[in-house]
């Protein structure tokens, strides 16, 4: 645009599929714009922990917060939404929050009432976005996920409810819900998201242990699920650990199957990480094994902005395209006028081939969403 010649046009949405796509999350934005709460400049200071997932952020941080959201006092309701004269983004989060609430509060009551409630403990998380690639073309984004404890069933046990890409979930081979912490993981591309209900139960200890859930699609015909899943945590300093998961599944109509997944993040300094992935699975429903591995540096800036840079690759044995995919993908996210609302946006280069018919040519893409967290979320 030309300085000092203001614009005198209208705006009007395009009209192209791809997009409209993209002016739906930009009105979202402009929706969403407004004052950002002034922030003490110690926020700044904060390790880049806090932007990737936990085992990063310290222990004593995270009983920190545990305590302060437990000495809140009980509202008479609490899971009710509190809506009048709240901005636009608290009204957006309250409502999402309430009505998880009062499901998963109607469920536990199902099992008794031995024990009150922790409306508080409910926690959630979605995004709305949508990315562009050479490759696949236009692809929206919509990913729910809600958890919450079912005490008068067991402690342990969690109701989860979300809309996820089915057969990665199911397989634990999802990339962190394809957000920031984790983009590039093997993701099954040409699945639509599924609502999936699900019934979990955590382990003991937060070292390791065995966590087991079932569930079951949303949809005509339902289609049941059920993974049982050991995991190993090891810090082996205070800037350096190590994450290991073995899931079995079973899925309807696909069979069985399991997963190996491991990752081992490093902290440099207090403004950069990085971290290594693989993961391997193999189930009745793949030819061979499938395998990803990845590389991701993490860099955190002053005023909370952070950007993630992944190299990846892809493949599965046996296929008649051993090599599938390969590539780089950079994002960057910021906290977008809130502290539990962010905006995440960043271009990716691949070099993918599904077939021995087609040709492995560059692809471009670019990708922008917005990720809406209530209650002591945490990936």
């Amino acid at each position: 645009m030309t300085q000092g010649r203001p614009y005198t046009g209208t705006i009007s949405p395009p009209r192209t599929g791809i997009k409209a796509g993209f002016w739906a999350l930009a009105c979202a934005l402009v929706l969403f714009a407004g004052p950002v709460p002034a922030q003490d400049d110690s926020t700044q200071q904060d390790e880049v922990g806090d932007l990737v997932p936990n085992p990063f952020i310290e222990a004593a941080e995270i009983d920190a917060r545990d305590a302060e959201a437990e000495d809140e006092p009980p509202a008479d309701d609490a899971c009710d939404w509190t809506l009048e004269g709240e901005p636009i983004q608290e009204q957006t989060r309250e409502v999402f929050r309430s009505w998880s609430c009062h499901s998963f509060r109607w469920f536990d009551g199902l099992w008794g009432d031995s024990h009150d409630f922790p409306e508080e403990e409910v926690s959630g998380w979605f995004i709305l976005g949508a990315e562009y690639t050479q490759y696949d073309k236009f692809d929206p984004r919509l990913r729910v996920r809600v958890r919450s404890p079912l005490p008068n069933l067991n402690q342990r046990w969690d109701l989860i409810l979300g809309r996820v890409d089915e057969t990665s979930y199911v397989s634990d081979t999802e990339g962190e819900n394809e957000t920031f912490f984790n983009p590039g993981a093997v993701t099954e591309r040409d699945e639509e998201p599924e609502w999936l209900l699900g019934l979990g139960h955590r382990g003991r200890s937060d070292k390791q242990g065995w966590d087991w859930s079932a569930g079951v699609r949303l949809r005509t015909p339902p289609r049941p699920y059920a993974k049982v899943q050991y995991y190993y945590n090891k810090a082996f300093s205070l800037d350096t650990d190590f994450r290991f998961r073995q899931t079995f599944f079973w899925r309807g109509d696909d069979g069985f199957g399991a997963t190996a997944r491991g990752d081992f993040a490093h902290k440099i300094d207090p403004s950069n990480v990085l971290r290594t992935e693989a993961i391997a699975t193999a189930s009745e429903d793949t030819e061979g094994t499938q395998w990803y591995f990845g590389q991701t540096w993490y860099h955190r800036f002053a005023g909370d902005n952070g950007i993630s840079l992944l190299a990846f690759v892809e493949g599965e044995t046996d296929h008649e395209v051993p090599l599938r995919d390969y590539g780089f993908n950079l994002i960057w996210r910021r906290p977008y006028t809130r502290d539990w609302l962010f905006l995440s946006m960043g271009p990716s280069l691949t070099w993918r081939r599904e077939t021995l018919d087609e040709e492995r040519e560059m692809s471009l893409g670019f990708g922008v969403w917005v990720e809406v967290e209530f209650g002591s979320w945490r990936y």
